[in-house]
């Protein structure tokens, strides 16, 4: 794929302005193959996530009037399609919570070797006890979305695809080869780019991500469609606390995850706007900086149109993670689990969702 097309887009697509590094940023939508699986022969367990089934394979990319900053005079003619996908997967319904990312730190915390409390490892609301000598969550904050830098995201993917394995290999391969992370003489980075294609558990694609939090295969009458917005509207989400608004975006305002119970993706899919704008996989192609999807508690709900990017440092600390994982085969799964999946939906079903 040429890069040559999407050059300088997000400073364009931004009005001129580029997000959060660098002026030279060129997005680099699947660089490389990416993971095609359908289904897993064993179990690819949950680990206390709830994960939800993202279907429709071989959906449409989004098209102009949908996404207008993917297409001239934003980007080039030959920008790559965005949003489709050609297999099912899994997505995590809400960001890693700080409970989940606390158990991580603390089975890490052997092998980390950097600043005790530096919120690239522990995210905001972890702290480390010298009385225990673990690492704990600040009373309230445990269903808070955690943050994180992307690196570390990677190593729990890693963690997660190795079983939750305390050996420091589980760690650093498996997903992403963490030997491969560092940082090159002009400030760009030495990271692989994209996860194994037998990784278990891994950090969202740009497509991935766009798809599940924006296409409704029976918007439309049926055909299928993008909503501009992750709450399966084409209008802004409203502002203000649970109960009363549908985002906490740009309040400043912290709440557990899953709050807003009642705003939903098209596929059950919640916090998509709000709580914390959350990694892709996704690098530039100059490589300075990782792709970011959405508003949250600091940055207002225009950034949750389905046509904005966001790109940081994997070294930023700032961001929250959503997994997704491989589908477990259906001989891996007990009879009594269908059932349970069946009625665990918020939503009835969709048409042409399988």
């Amino acid at each position: 794929m040429s890069f040559a097309a999407i050059r300088d887009w997000c400073i364009r697509a931004l009005g001129g302005k580029p997000p959060l590094s660098s002026a030279r940023a060129w997005i680099a939508m699947a660089a490389s193959p990416l993971a095609t699986t359908a289904a897993l022969a064993g179990p690819v367990p949950e680990y206390g996530h709830d994960f939800v089934v993202i279907g429709d394979p071989g959906n449409r990319a989004v098209n102009q009037a949908e996404g207008p900053r993917f297409f001239p005079p934003y980007a080039t003619d030959d920008f790559p399609p965005v949003g489709r996908v050609n297999y099912r997967y899994r997505m995590t319904r809400t960001e890693v919570t700080v409970g989940q990312w606390l158990e991580f730190v603390n089975a890490y915390a052997p092998y980390y070797d950097g600043p005790t409390n530096w919120s690239e490892f522990t995210s905001t609301w972890i702290v480390f006890d010298h009385g225990t000598r673990q690492y704990r969550a600040l009373e309230g904050t445990e269903n808070y979305a955690a943050n994180m830098g992307w690196r570390y995201a990677a190593r729990y993917c890693n963690w997660l695809t190795n079983g939750k394995s305390l050996d420091q290999a589980a760690f650093e391969s498996g997903a992403y080869d963490t030997s491969t992370f560092g940082q090159n003489p002009d400030g760009s980075f030495t990271d692989q780019l994209n996860h194994n294609a037998d990784a278990l558990y891994w950090i969202p694609t740009l497509n991935e991500w766009v798809k599940a939090m924006h296409w409704d295969p029976v918007k439309n009458d049926g055909e299928g469609g993008y909503w501009r917005y992750p709450t399966s509207s084409d209008a802004e989400p409203v502002v203000g606390p649970p109960g009363v608004g549908q985002t906490n975006a740009g309040t400043g305002e912290f709440y557990d995850a899953g709050a807003y119970a009642d705003v939903m993706s098209p596929w059950n899919l919640l916090d998509g706007s709000g709580g914390l704008s959350e990694w892709a996989e996704d690098a530039t192609v100059t490589l300075y900086s990782r792709l970011v999807k959405g508003s949250s508690w600091s940055l207002t709900t225009s950034f949750d149109a389905v046509d904005r990017l966001l790109i940081a440092s994997p070294a930023f600390p700032g961001h929250g993670l959503r997994l997704v994982s491989a589908i477990p085969s259906p001989l891996s799964l007990s009879p009594c689990l269908f059932v349970f999946i069946s009625f665990r939906s918020k939503r009835p079903p969709r048409k042409g969702t399988s």
